[in-house]
């Protein structure tokens, strides 16, 4: 097996910085670390004897894995994944494949961990053994390549999410949208399954600002006010909020507010919100969460409602008998 020394003199560094990237990578300079990891490749380092490659601490350890093609600068993102594996508790090792390890050889290298981020064409048949032995992930396809934004759910979520705040009557509020109806239908779906009536009169559709202030001004009137909207979008939100205040109501000491999808840019309104999840994120950090969410929940597939969308508690939610309370 290829020695520290051995990396340091092919790098042209000293032991110990060998020793400071493989175990604080944080602590090199970037330069220093991608010469350190260029030489780890170049000599194979870690792969010689992988089949005499002890088990290390399973329940914290994450390895990752550089196919024979990766250029250098892939090998730098190994900084950034240790970076983060550490700051949720985990340990990380990167292990450079040159393409002539064996089976076995390949299998000791991930023996125990807890999963594994693949970067790179990884032979098939390891792929396909760390997908049934371990959590696995391909980093190139980690990233969110924009699903479509499921309405239905985000507006059963949002409904759902007042209906376990006790509120008893939460209305519909919201303008036509390109989705067949979807929306609407989520909203009645959560309505049903946490057995809470459904009120015509509080379905309300909008199509322009002047029927937003007829809806606050006819909830005065109702016999069993209502104490929630769910609206079927962010404007529809905020045209809701700016018309509730205009005539008279707190939010949400009076009426709570869940919006459904996310806020355009320069909005500051810190309504409730269901939304996808954020696509800004660096890419290594979207590796490292949705490993962590397989090894953690111990899934293959993210298939739950609350993976797909989130959301994003602002200030227009209070639970409703805390408002009966407060009001009295």
């Amino acid at each position: 097996m290829v020695s520290t020394t051995e990396v340091a003199k092919h790098a042209g560094v000293s032991q110990t910085t060998v020793s400071r990237v493989l175990n604080r990578p944080e602590q090199v300079k970037k330069e220093t670390y991608d010469k350190v990891m260029k030489a780890l490749a170049e000599l194979d380092y870690g792969n010689a004897s992988a089949a005499n490659v002890q088990p290390t601490e399973t329940s914290k350890h994450i390895a990752v894995l550089f196919s024979k093609e990766c250029a250098p600068e892939e090998f730098a993102r190994l900084r950034e994944f240790n970076e983060l594996a550490q700051a949720y508790g985990y340990q990380l090792t990167g292990h450079a494949l040159t393409g002539s390890e064996s089976v076995e050889d390949s299998r000791a290298l991930v023996n125990g961990v807890a999963g594994v981020i693949g970067i790179g064409a990884l032979p098939v048949e390891l792929k396909d053994y760390l997908s049934e032995t371990t959590a696995f992930l391909q980093a190139e396809e980690a990233a969110d390549e924009g699903k479509p934004f499921d309405g239905r759910k985000a507006a059963y979520l949002a409904t759902s999410h007042l209906a376990e705040k006790d509120h008893q009557q939460i209305a519909w509020v919201g303008g036509d949208l390109p989705d067949g109806g979807e929306r609407l239908q989520g909203y009645y779906e959560a309505m049903a399954h946490h057995q809470l009536k459904l009120r015509k009169k509080r379905v309300h559709s909008v199509q322009s600002s002047a029927d937003f202030d007829a809806i606050a001004a006819e909830l005065r009137s109702f016999k069993k006010p209502t104490s929630a909207f769910v609206a079927a979008s962010y404007e529809d939100g905020l045209h809701l909020l700016n018309s509730l205040k205009s005539a008279g109501f707190k939010v949400p000491k009076d009426i709570s507010i869940v919006v459904v999808g996310g806020a355009e840019e320069g909005d500051g309104a810190e309504l409730t919100a269901v939304k996808p999840p954020s696509t800004i994120q660096p890419f290594a950090q979207q590796v490292v969460d949705r490993l962590l969410q397989q090894i953690e929940r111990n899934e293959t597939e993210m298939q739950a409602v609350e993976d797909e969308l989130q959301l994003e508690k602002g200030t227009t939610v209070k639970k409703f008998k805390e408002r009966q309370k407060n009001k009295a």
